[in-house]
């Protein structure tokens, strides 16, 4: 099995990886530029779902 790194994302597997591939580019931009460190695919989807919540 192989990480994938996207800036501060690092991917634990291939599911997670799609998940933050399937998310908007902005989503996916901010993740990126926030300094979060995110290492499971929970924590991913958490912080995704917040950003959407405030851009709504």
């Amino acid at each position: 099995m192989s990480n994938s790194t996207f800036g501060n994302v690092q991917c634990e597997n291939s599911a997670m990886q799609q998940y933050f591939m399937s998310l908007p580019t902005y989503i996916q931009e901010t993740i990126k530029q926030s300094g979060a460190q995110i290492t499971t695919q929970e924590e991913l989807r958490q912080c995704a779902e917040n950003l959407m919540k405030f851009k709504n």
